[in-house]
């Protein structure tokens, strides 16, 4: 097991979870800003689900961590579902899914501007929380989700602000965990070796396996 891509790997996630929670907890004025970091959140949720797979060994010696996330698995699986049809790019299906629930988007589509586009931005996501289902239930909520609803938006929030504490956490203790067993130099006393060595680094490019 790579411990030191698992420490990166939750303290990176830590940081953009608690960098973009505490954005959103300003209440920004602006819609596709509130968008942004929303869909931020939930990648970075996702990104704590990838996490998981790859650090499961560490619960052998540190059951706690486990106990962080499991009650909660299915919000980040939620999260990761999101993520992958409608905020790392948008499902075809979802597209058509999402003209049906909105029929607004005939004309909205046809606007320019940022109004517009926040309009359909909150469509999108509206249809990707929609399609959580399993047969006619859907896996979390109890009822469809307008986002222009006050009690659905409230209900989405809480949601992921829940699910992103929980990933906060998880991520802290992954990375404290990870760290026990890294044998990191001390680059205080190793600086001009390391440093040599970071001069002769040969970048190549990286496929998605790594």
């Amino acid at each position: 097991m790579d411990f030191v891509h698992i420490a990166i790997s939750a303290r990176l996630a830590h940081g953009d979870l608690v960098a973009a929670d505490a954005a959103l907890e300003t209440d920004p004025s602006d819609d596709g800003v509130r968008l942004i970091l929303v869909k931020q959140l939930l990648v970075s949720c996702a990104n704590v689900t990838d996490l998981e797979l790859i650090c499961r060994a560490l619960y052998k010696d540190h059951p706690a961590i486990s106990e962080i996330i499991t009650p909660h698995w299915r919000n980040f699986e939620f999260a990761k579902y999101i993520r992958n049809i409608a905020v790392g790019h948008v499902n075809p299906a979802l597209s058509q899914k999402t003209l049906e629930w909105r029929p607004e988007l005939n004309v909205v589509l046809t606007q320019p501007g940022a109004p517009a586009e926040a309009f359909l931005g909150y469509a999108v996501l509206e249809s990707a929380i929609n399609t959580f289902v399993d047969g006619e239930r859907h896996r979390i909520f109890e009822s469809d989700t307008d986002l222009a609803y006050p009690p659905d938006l409230t209900r989405f929030l809480n949601f992921l602000g829940s699910t992103v504490h929980v990933g906060i956490a998880y991520c802290a203790a992954v990375a404290a965990a990870a760290l026990e067993h890294t044998n990191l130099p001390n680059f205080n006393e190793h600086w001009l070796e390391l440093s040599a060595k970071a001069g002769a680094t040969d970048f190549a490019f990286i496929t998605r396996k790594g």
